[in-house]
């Protein structure tokens, strides 16, 4: 975990080690050409920061990456790895998506980004569903910190993540525990090829039912934040099903975080895992985005994994 106020320090030795490689879920695929290699890194390099990449065709297993090697602060995107948690306690019996809970003023915090807060400041009775549709939808953080409750935790979360034999994802702390000491969010890490490796289980079917995987699909492919990110280059037909995470300002500009990870579908059906994390940027929030677009644009135009060219 690196402290806020090396950032400078740690982003001149980051940048040497990216690096990108090929690895197969099935047979063995085509290895990624050098030119593909050198474009993905060339996107990398363009952002004073961090960046690491990872896409995987889900039918061939073909992939790249870039930056694989280190782990980067989740922010929202532990919404949709806790939701996953959520509905695996629907698939048992133990939740309801229709019960309904109810939220007391006091439970939400001020301070902190919560659409729900907004449209119902004195609480009310939500249904569990809507709940977490407000949470991944709309990254509501008051509502990620009241399921995190309902199920034990991060913790909890943690060991859904052990039994489903994902390696690389940490989660320990919530969001209002994050916002009351920024240093934690570096705990709460991802390797990119960890998260694509959870979207794939998610996408076969070896997490949910295929109830509760439809409802995290509807609610994934209507997301409200990040339209600049992946989705910002992308013809209207393809489908992209997301979760964003954003971070906080850096000190003289920057941000610790800017990220998008999902399931892109492309017009012929095909499925592509992309997970793009930025950590410590000295550039812009909407300079981090256009990365993210390019980098989609690329992988589903360009990149022969996927077709292109």
């Amino acid at each position: 975990m690196a402290p806020m106020t090396s950032t400078g320090v740690y982003l001149c030795g980051c940048i040497m080690f990216f690096c990108v490689f090929s690895q197969g879920a099935t047979s063995s695929p085509p290895a990624v050409s050098a030119a593909d290699s050198s474009a993905v890194r060339e996107l990398a390099h363009s952002l004073k920061a961090r960046v690491g990449m990872a896409a995987e065709m889900l039918d061939t297993g073909e992939t790249v990456m870039v930056g694989d090697e280190a782990a980067y602060p989740m922010q929202s995107v532990v919404k949709f790895v806790l939701a996953l948690s959520v509905l695996k306690r629907v698939d048992q019996g133990a939740m309801n998506l229709e019960q309904i809970i109810r939220i007391r003023p006091e439970q939400l915090v001020k301070d902190t980004w919560s659409p729900l807060r907004e449209r119902f400041p004195q609480g009310g009775d939500f249904s569990l569903k809507e709940l977490l549709r407000v949470t991944v939808q709309e990254s509501d953080n008051n509502t990620c910190d009241l399921l995190f409750g309902l199920i034990g935790g991060p913790q909890a979360v943690q060991k859904d993540l052990k039994e489903w034999g994902i390696d690389g994802i940490n989660v320990r702390f919530t969001e209002e525990e994050i916002h009351r000491n920024h240093d934690l969010q570096y705990v709460n890490s991802s390797r990119p090829s960890a998260m694509n490796s959870l979207l794939r289980a998610f996408d076969e079917g070896k997490i949910l039912k295929k109830g509760t995987q439809s409802v995290l699909w509807n609610i994934m492919a209507g997301c409200s934040t990040g339209p600049e990110r992946l989705k910002g280059q992308l013809p209207r037909d393809y489908v992209v099903a997301h979760k964003t995470g954003s971070g906080f300002t850096l000190p003289g500009g920057g941000v610790t975080a800017r990220n998008d990870v999902g399931i892109i579908v492309l017009p012929n059906g095909r499925k592509m895992a992309v997970s793009v994390f930025i950590r410590d940027s000295k550039d812009s929030e909407s300079a981090c985005d256009r990365v993210i677009a390019s980098m989609a644009r690329w992988l589903c135009l360009e990149w022969l994994g996927a077709g292109g060219r």
